[in-house]
This record gives structure tokens, C-alpha cells and sequence, in this order.
């Protein structure tokens, strides 16, 4: 039995030697025998109350046979990792290294012998000696450095109580800009030289300060805030308390960064800073509630930067990559709820996926549309107060937003949270009125008949309605002329029935109506509802829309598409809609538009070889090229076999972190598949490239030309691209993108790898995969005929 109040960690590392060894004090009450979670670590000795008492370590655990009383001290010795990224580990960049963490899921374990779970929180009290005059960044402020002899020697404050996978740690050298905000410092730490390159998200951070303690009616409870960019890293950012890390490209902004980067790297500090409460202040009590940290740090993210930056269509970018984005994982037999049981550790790395992100922060924003944004506010201060350094689970949340709303939000979050998948509605006019069915939604046949609770949207010329409906089929009166989920916040595809479809196109549709309008139809698509004549016939009737979010949605589809199926027809229609919308896009001074204008550059590189003919060109004055412009350049280049050894150069000698992933996507489009297996090759085995290598590997799915060759380098280097990326949902995820678009023209390799391989962190992964390649391969078959 045990409960425990702090831990007391004096660190004492050899730097260059990659080394270190720790004198642990775990302080609480112990009796009997006491399990600690212990991965790669060499304990030396464990006292009880100063005496020396019998321990083991086995199975990564350490046992400790009679521990009976208040304090244990446990010496241990552990070494930094040079290939994986998970726990504590070595980034090196250039001309130097850092030595940093990563706890998430389960890193902590292998960093200091403890209780790894997110429910036993406690105080951590942190010195850390180093044989090197370098900095030390850990989650709160430092209280004393000491220099002397070489040496230097950081003392900590005591953190609040918290769970050891928010715990950071970061050693090295670092440049560093900060500034002021009110009573708190706030830092943005990068390997040296780069500090400047994060005055964008240092700005942006003092802002978010303001608009989250007004919004959670909390302050911020830390008197210091560091944004690390790190050179390597596993993830995309992580929300350690005080210390948020990042890839360099999710948090710095320079010449190389595109308009669309640059919101993405908002997007990500306002999702990470939106943790700091959320996730971090309260925290799930065990990772099958993981996407309530999720759900609504993605919901919340978008929503407080879009209040920062109001120009930015930033809804319009939560619907397409989140809410869509979602719905297409969630319409497969072998989706998952949002929420999941998870029973061992192989698991949790799984549900980082769009179900626990995208479709619980959908959810979120319908049930805020349905209840009120007041009232939803006011349950959500309600939860963070009432659990505040503790932990919560998600029925805590709906109980709070019951309260707050006067209304049954937990019974209508049931009908969300514990099903996998969403309805289909059927929308038709009857009697002045409109008649709505529902049934489950798949791309494959179901005989599912689960009823939702559906929060339906209907806007009748300027009036809205919010109408919840329960059963299999409702009736709406007066309601004839009206327009069913208006703005798109309703988790659910609409098939409108007669000539509803005809004045769904009106031209007074919103374009998040439209966005998602295409995304229904081109599920219905991949399920075999409508054919693509039918389809593309849909498309003639939007395509001249310009608007941001249908622009992007359609070359989406497009590329999608034509990565699917060989069809020289969906080329030439391909090509002829991204050459309109580059007369259109080109010369607009709007920053959104730029977005619009990256994408239709880049898949024109991709798609059309006349193109590419005077694209390539620009590689040789390529400093003068615009980051928007910077891919289309590279690609064409790599694809045409131009000069492509400065591409190669750009690889070994990169100008910067968003350069390198740039030259790593274009080399898989050379046409020569072993060249592109020399790159794989090269890129997988230098340390200082391994958390972005994984990059190329996406890409490189999408070349029809390198499929079969990609199957055999995944398969030889599987081992490594598992244990540089455990923990995280890397493997997870690649492994399901290869299957399903890797495998078409290739399903007996398929089955060999499934059969071959033992990957139990790609389970799910596994059957994901297989049911999108059954829908493609379905696709193939009818476009065909």
C-alpha cells in the first residue's frame, strides 16, 4: 500500500557522456510491499526510512519487499538514449546536442523509478548537476545556478502537485528570448542561434495568457511559461507543465515558413498552452480518458486563437481538419468511441488518433452550439475549479455542464461518447415540413441500428432553431425552405432526398455548408451511394466557388482521388481546376489566400508535367523563391531530375528545420525508385535527422511509382522506426496509411506484412488500414465498369 506526496530528484549527469546517475527521496506513507515502475534503470540501493531494505527489479518494475513508513531513498543510475525519442533521450543538431524528455505516455518510467500513472499526482523537487557549463530548463523556475570548475549545478522550485507525464527536463545549450507578462516570465528556448526565430510564438503566448485566464476564469498557476524547440523530437509538441516542447517547425517562424505553417504553428501553442489547465491543472484520471485532454484542447485551441486572429478562418480549418478529418476514420466498421478502455501500456499510443482529437472536440463544439456558449463556459470553470490539481473523468465534465446548463448534457454526451461512429441523416420535404431519418453511417454495409441524439441545426431565413432528435425518424413542422445544419457543427453526414440538393447549392450557402456538403458526397462516393459521374457532376456545380475552405476541400478530394485510381480523366479535370484557381489565387494580397495558393502550386508539381517544365528553373535562384512556392520548386525539380544535388545538399547542409522536411518530401518523387530508397536509407540512419525522417515515409505513400519498393524498406526497417517512435501514435499511423493506400495493386504484399510482422502498438492501425484498402480497392472496382 503506499500514497505519495513528492519526489525529491538530485540529477548528476555527464553530458557528453550521455550518463547520469540520481538520488531519489519518494516521500508518502508505505507499508507492506511497494511496486514502482522502473524501465532500463540500474538501482544501486533502497533505504526505508534510512535503513536499508530488500528490493528487486524485474519485468520493468521495482519491487521493494517491506516498506513500511514515510520515506524511501532509492539511488539509481540510467543512460540518455541516442535512438529513441520517447523518455529521456539525445537531440543533436549541427555542431552540439540537448539532452531532453518526453513522458508522455510512458517515458517517465525510464527516466526515474515511479508511479507512472496520470491518477497519483505529487510534488516534484528537482537539482540537477552537470559536468558542463550548459543551461537547464525544467518546469518551474530555477531558484539558485552555480558555476564553479566546469560545473554547474541548478536547483528547482517545488511544482504543485501533478502527474509525472507532464515532468520535463532539458539540458543543454540554449538560446533564449523572454519577456515580461505581469507577474510571470515567459521563454522561448531553441538550440543556439534560433531564439529569434521565435518572436512570433513569444508574442503570440503573452496574448493566449490573457484570453485563457479570462476565459477558464483561472490564473495561469506557475510563475514561468518556456516554449522548447527541439531539433529532435518524437511528437509534435507536448504540454509539459510550464515547459512546453516542440518540433522546430511547430514553433519557430522564419523566411521558410508558408502563411499555412505559420498558422499552423498558432494553432499548436494555443493547443499546448490550452493543456496547461486542461490536461495539466486537471488531469484525466486513467488514458481511456485521454480525449477529454484532447477533445477539448483542440476545440479550445482553435477557438481562443480565433479571437487573437479573427481573419484567419480558423473555423473554417477546424471543421476541414478536424471535424472532416474525423468523419472519415469514424464512418470505418472498426473505428473506436471516443471513449476506449485501455488495459496495458501497448495501447495508449493508439487512441493520439482523430477520434480522440478531432471527433471529441466536434462533439465538444456541437454540445457548446446546443447548450450555449455561456453556459458551456460556465461548466467548464465549474470542472476546472471543483478538480484543480487533481484528477476528473469525463462523466465529472458532463455533470458540471449539466449543472451550468439546466439540461441532461450527460445523457446526450452517452449517446456520443461510448458509441463508435455517427449518423447518416436523411433530410426530405413533406406536409410544409421536413422529415428527418437517421441510421449509421459506413462506407461498407452495416446493420447497425443505434439511435443518437442528434443536436440538429435548421436555419429558415434568418431563424434558427436547435431541435434534439431521439428517434429513428422525426418530423419537423413548418420548416419547409429551411437549411439543416447551416454552419456545419453537426457531427453527422446529410443525404438530402427530391430537389433539396438543388437549393442546398444556393449561392447563399456558407462555404463551411458547401465544404462539408462536398465532404458528405464524397463519402457517399466511397460507399458506393452515388457513382462518380454523379459525383463529379456535383463538383461541376461547385468548382467555381472560390471560397478558402471549398478550394482546399476540393484539392483534397482531387488528390486523393487520383491517388486512388488511374484515371487520365481526373488528371486533365485535376490539373484544368487547380490552373483556374491559380488564376484566381495568384495575385490576391488576402493571407488566407496563400494557403489556397501553396496547395494549388504543390499539386500542380505533382499532377502536371507542363508545369513542372518552368518550375523547375526556379531552383537555381531558389532564396528568391517564396515560401508558398518553396515545395512546388523542390517537387518539380525532384520529379523532372533537375540539378536534384542541391536538393541532396539541402538534406545534409539544411538552412533550417522546415527546409529539410521540404527537401525530404521532394526527394521520394524522384523517379528513380533506388535512388529513393538510397534517401530512405540515408535520412533513417543519421541521429540527427530521426524525428523527421518519418516525413519522407508519408510522402512517399502517396507515389504511385514507389509503392511496392516502399513495402520492402518498411518491412527491413520496421525495428528501427518502432523503437526511435515508441510510445508515440507514429507507427500507429503509418502502418494504416501504407495499408490503405500503399496496398492498392498490392494486396498480397499486404498479407504477407500483416502476417509476417507483430506490431501490437498498430493493432487498431491494422484494421483501419485493411477496411480503407477494402473501400479503395471497392472504389477501383466500380470506377471500372
Amino acid at each position: 500500500m503506499y500514497s505519495i506526496e513528492s519526489y525529491d530528484l538530485k540529477f548528476d549527469f555527464k553530458f557528453k557522456d550521455l550518463k547520469y546517475e540520481c538520488t531519489e527521496v519518494v516521500s508518502g506513507r508505505f507499508s507492506g510491499s511497494v511496486e514502482f515502475d522502473n524501465e532500463n534503470l540500474s538501482v544501486n540501493s533502497v533505504k526505508i526510512d534510512g535503513r536499508d531494505t530488500k528490493f528487486g527489479v524485474a519485468n520493468k518494475r521495482l519491487s521493494i519487499e517491506q516498506a513500511d513508513g514515510s520515506q524511501l531513498t532509492i539511488k539509481f543510475s540510467g543512460a540518455v538514449s541516442e535512438t529513441s525519442l520517447m523518455g529521456i533521450h539525445d537531440a543533436k543538431y549541427e555542431n552540439g546536442h540537448i539532452i531532453t524528455t518526453q513522458m508522455e505516455p510512458t517515458g517517465a518510467r525510464s527516466v526515474f523509478p515511479c508511479i507512472d500513472d496520470p491518477a497519483t499526482k505529487a510534488k516534484f523537487k528537482v537539482e540537477v548537476d552537470v559536468d558542463d557549463e550548459v543551461d537547464v530548463i525544467f518546469n518551474t523556475r530555477h531558484i539558485s545556478r552555480e558555476v564553479a570548475n566546469g560545473r554547474t549545478r541548478f536547483v528547482f522550485d517545488e511544482t504543485p502537485p501533478m502527474s509525472t507525464y507532464l515532468i520535463y527536463l532539458g539540458i543543454g545549450k540554449f538560446s533564449t528570448i523572454s519577456k515580461k507578462n505581469k507577474d510571470r516570465i515567459l521563454y522561448v528556448a531553441t538550440s543556439p542561434g534560433k531564439a529569434k526565430e521565435g518572436k512570433f510564438s513569444l508574442n503570440l503566448l503573452g496574448k493566449l495568457y490573457t484570453k485563457y485566464e479570462a476565459y477558464y476564469k483561472i490564473k495561469f498557476p506557475l510563475p514561468k511559461m518556456h516554449l522548447v524547440a527541439l531539433p529532435q523530437f518524437g511528437a509534435g509538441a507536448m504540454e509539459n507543465w510550464g515547459a512546453i516542447t516542440f518540433r522546430e517547425i511547430a514553433l519557430l517562424v522564419n523566411e521558410s515558413t508558408s502563411f499555412a505553417f505559420k498558422k499552423q504553428v498558432g494553432y499548436v501553442v494555443s493547443h499546448e498552452f490550452a493543456h496547461q489547465w486542461f490536461g495539466d491543472l486537471v488531469t484525466m484520471k486513467w488514458w481511456d480518458d485521454l480525449w477529454l485532454n484532447e477533445s477539448f484542447a483542440t476545440f479550445v485551441g482553435f477557438k481562443i486563437l480565433g479571437k487573437i486572429y479573427k481573419d484567419w478562418n480558423l473555423w473554417e480549418d477546424f471543421q476541414r481538419q478536424e471535424t472532416l478529418s474525423s468523419m472519415k476514420k469514424d464512418g470505418l466498421l472498426s473505428t473506436h468511441p471516443i471513449r476506449v478502455e485501455v488495459k496495458n501500456p501497448d495501447e495508449i499510443s493508439e487512441i493520439f488518433d482523430d477520434i480522440s482529437y478531432g471527433k471529441g472536440a466536434s462533439i465538444l463544439r456541437m454540445t457548446e452550439q446546443f447548450i450555449g456558449e455561456n453556459k458551456f463556459r460556465e461548466g467548464i470553470y465549474q470542472y476546472l475549479k471543483g478538480h484543480e490539481y487533481s484528477n476528473a473523468t469525463g462523466e465529472d465534465l458532463w455533470s458540471s455542464l449539466s449543472t451550468s446548463s439546466k439540461l441532461d448534457v450527460s445523457s446526450l454526451m452517452k449517446s456520443w461518447l461510448e458509441k463508435g461512429g455517427f449518423p447518416l441523416v436523411k433530410v426530405r420535404e413533406e406536409n410544409g415540413g421536413l422529415v428527418v431519418t437517421q441510421q449509421k453511417f459506413s462506407y461498407l454495409p452495416n446493420e447497425d441500428s443505434y439511435v443518437w441524439q442528434i443536436p440538429l441545426f435548421i436555419d429558415k431565413e434568418g431563424k434558427k432553431r436547435k431541435i434534439l432528435i431521439k428517434r429513428k425518424e422525426s418530423r419537423i413542422r413548418n420548416s419547409a425552405g429551411a437549411i439543416v445544419n447551416p454552419n456545419g457543427e453537426g457531427y453527422y453526414r446529410l443525404l438530402f432526398e427530391g430537389g433539396l440538393l438543388d437549393r442546398a447549392l444556393s449561392e447563399k450557402s456558407s462555404s463551411e455548408f458547401i465544404m462539408k456538403l462536398i465532404d458528405d458526397y464524397y463519402a457517399f462516393l466511397l460507399s458506393g451511394t452515388i457513382d462518380l459521374q454523379q459525383f463529379m457532376s456535383l463538383v461541376d456545380r461547385v468548382k467555381s466557388r472560390n471560397e478558402y475552405s471549398v478550394v482546399l476541400r476540393l484539392e483534397e478530394i482531387f488528390s486523393e482521388l487520383t491517388n486512388i485510381l488511374d484515371s487520365t480523366y481526373l488528371n486533365d479535370m485535376f490539373v484544368s481546376y487547380l490552373r483556374g484557381k491559380l488564376d484566381a489565387f495568384k495575385d490576391s494580397h488576402d493571407e488566407n489566400s496563400k494557403v489556397v495558393l501553396e496547395r494549388i502550386l504543390t499539386g500542380l508539381a505533382i499532377n502536371d508535367r507542363t508545369f513542372r517544365s518552368s518550375e523547375k528553373l526556379k531552383l537555381d535562384d531558389y532564396t528568391k523563391v517564396t515560401a508558398e512556392e518553396r515545395t512546388a520548386v523542390l517537387m518539380s525539380a525532384a520529379i523532372e531530375e533537375f540539378n536534384k544535388e542541391i536538393i541532396w545538399n539541402m538534406i545534409k547542409t539544411p538552412e533550417n528545420d522546415m527546409e529539410s522536411v521540404r527537401a525530404m518530401n521532394a526527394l521520394v518523387h524522384l523517379p528513380n525508385n533506388d535512388e529513393v530508397t538510397q534517401f530512405l536509407d540515408f535520412v533513417s540512419t543519421k541521429p540527427e535527422y530521426r524525428g523527421n525522417f518519418i516525413y519522407a515515409l508519408f510522402e512517399a505513400i502517396s507515389c504511385k511509382n514507389y509503392r511496392k519498393d516502399l513495402w520492402k524498406w518498411t518491412s527491413s526497417n520496421l525495428p528501427r522506426i518502432r523503437e526511435i517512435f515508441v510510445g508515440s501514435s507514429t507507427v500507429s499511423r503509418l502502418i494504416e496509411e501504407l495499408i490503405a493506400f500503399g496496398g492498392i495493386g498490392n494486396r498480397a504484399t499486404v498479407n504477407e506484412f500483416i502476417a509476417r510482422e507483430n506490431v501490437p502498438e498498430a493493432a487498431r492501425a491494422i484494421k483501419n488500414g485493411l477496411e480503407k484498402l477494402e473501400i479503395n480497392e471497392n472504389l477501383v472496382q466500380r470506377s471500372a465498369k
